[in-house]
């Protein structure tokens, strides 16, 4: 059927609906922003953002926007019985050239993703709430209410509006989640206090700081103004509504961990809340869709919402846009409920288990050893890098060997490998909304003709042929000059290997040769996406 208004409907201008419209929008996607608030979010939020988070910033093209206004944060430090022990961040065998959190407050973060939305051409429409929606086989009727009227809604202008899609990035009480009747299973957990403030201590500014006054735990977040925090009273103890009391309450409690007095301002926000640890079991029904707080809800303890839901949009838009200019079947959408899910019920077990251990003050030896060996799971958990599609229907098995394989990420290399001028040009190319089809010419002495021995003019429309060659062309945008070798040295690949690369940055198939190819990209065909020939 035709007669479409948008294709794309997103209720919810935070930072999941920002992204979702972004990338939707630079697929080519027509999308309109929809949020029910009068205007963009003034207090603070969510704060941390994770490597992997860091990662998608730059793939989007967005981290140089965001970058001058964080702080890098490098460490868990414990303080216990007079004495301070720091636990640096470890990623293991998790290679990323951002081995940190990164703390920026959510305003600012929103605020450079508005800016990329309004150059793709996307304004958020404030002030219009996703009242009711219908939907059916061939699209989603919704009912947007723009204005409050006289405050029982009359008055207000109503409309409707006819879309391929509704996509719900609109928080905890999601309107399209509760219409969907999609269930948000869990319980609800501890009572804690939160407050940004400025707090007049020496300690460590590059660390977040795990303090065990009388009665409870205190967490310590380093916001990039100077002398401001973010603070964590597991007791819940307090008036949010007093922020006075706050901060002689918290100025006791510091001073007692920290054995010296320990002033706290008032602070500029607080909120007392029940913490919600729950998450939907599917994220789509039909063509709605639910991401971020709407499909999952936990504590705040480890950063994960922001980091978790801006992963959920990004999964989605290339599969929504892929599907809506006919280069996949529907059945492509089905991979996002597959690839997701498991996430968001995943992130229940591991925020409990930290809001547990962030509450126990643990004095013994061999209980602050095994606490240490938790941080650092911990620490790689909240990361996001070990997250891998291996299961999914876009992966393509293949047997266990050097270099990053199906279902992972990419970019699993440190900060030199990454600042190499290959790896360079090879960020800056995979920038492009499409597939990447990497192929390998490593050897110098490689003729013009010999580097691209997998060309062929039958690939898909959607699929972006990108030439890794240490042989220097002059006369061609989409061959990388890996002279030194250390892309195709990081990504284990030698002469005629291929790596098929998806728009999100996980590899989909790898192999050698034009006959790997065809049959790998035979079985993605068979699956989800058509592989329709170039002209």
């Amino acid at each position: 059927m035709t007669g479409y208004d948008v294709d794309v409907l997103v209720a919810g201008a935070g930072p999941v609906g920002l992204t979702a419209a972004l990338q939707l929008a630079r697929w080519g996607v027509s999308v309109r922003l929809v949020d029910a608030a009068s205007g963009p979010a003034t207090t603070s939020r969510a704060l941390g953002t994770h490597a992997r988070g860091l990662e998608i910033y730059d793939q989007l093209g967005i981290l140089g926007d965001i970058a001058p206004h964080g702080t890098r944060v490098n460490a868990f430090i414990r303080h216990q019985d007079d004495r301070s022990s720091r636990l640096d961040f470890d990623f293991g065998s998790l290679a990323t050239r951002f081995p940190y959190m990164f703390n920026i407050d959510q305003v600012i973060t929103e605020r450079v993703l508005r800016g990329h939305a309004a150059a793709a051409g996307i304004e958020v429409e404030w002030g219009t709430a996703l009242e009711s929606f219908e939907h059916d086989d061939d699209s989603v009727t919704a009912v947007l209410r723009n204005g409050d009227g006289d405050g029982d809604g009359a008055g207000a202008r109503h409309e409707t509006v006819r879309a391929r899609y509704l996509w719900g990035c609109d928080g905890g009480h999601s309107t399209v989640r509760k219409t969907l009747q999609l269930p948000l299973t869990g319980e609800a957990a501890h009572t804690w206090l939160i407050a940004d403030a400025t707090v007049h201590t020496d300690i460590d500014r590059d660390g977040v700081h795990w303090l065990f006054p009388a009665g409870g735990a205190l967490m310590l977040f380093p916001f990039p103004d100077p002398g401001k925090w973010r603070l964590l009273d597991t007791t819940g103890e307090g008036d949010a509504e007093q922020p006075g009391q706050i901060a002689r309450q918290v100025s006791t409690k510091l001073s007692q961990a920290l054995g010296r007095d320990t002033v706290v301002d008032s602070p500029s926000w607080a909120l007392k809340f029940t913490i919600q640890q729950r998450a939907v079991p599917a994220m789509h029904v039909g063509r709605c869709f639910v991401s971020g707080d709407a499909a999952h809800v936990h504590s705040p303890a480890s950063g994960q919402g922001l980091n978790t839901g801006i992963q959920d949009a990004y999964n989605l838009a290339w599969k929504l846009a892929m599907v809506v200019h006919g280069h996949a079947d529907a059945s492509l959408l089905d991979t996002y409920d597959a690839e997701r899910v498991p996430v968001g019920q995943a992130l229940l077990a591991s925020t409990a288990k930290v809001m547990n251990t962030a509450m126990v003050d643990t004095t013994a030896e061999d209980s602050q050893e095994s606490d240490r060996g938790f941080m650092r799971r911990l620490i790689r958990n909240m990361s996001g890098l070990g997250i891998a599609y291996s299961d999914s229907a876009l992966t393509v098995p293949d047997e266990a060997g050097e270099g990053p394989r199906p279902g992972r990420r990419l970019t699993q290399i440190s900060a030199a490998e990454g600042q190499s001028p290959g790896w360079t040009a090879l960020r800056a190319l995979l920038r492009t909304s499409a597939w990447h089809l990497l192929v390998f010419a490593g050897s110098k002495d490689a003729t013009s003709q010999d580097q691209v021995t997998a060309k062929t003019t039958s690939l898909p429309v959607w699929l972006r042929e990108v030439t890794i060659s240490r042989r220097r062309q002059t006369d061609d945008d989409h061959v990388v000059w890996d002279h030194d070798g250390v892309v195709q040295d990081t990504l284990a690949a030698s002469d005629r290997d291929w790596i098929l690369v998806r728009p999100d940055g996980y590899i989909s198939a790898r192999g050698t040769g034009d006959t790997s190819l065809r049959d790998s990209l035979d079985r993605l065909t068979c699956l989800h996406v058509r592989a329709s020939a170039r002209a």
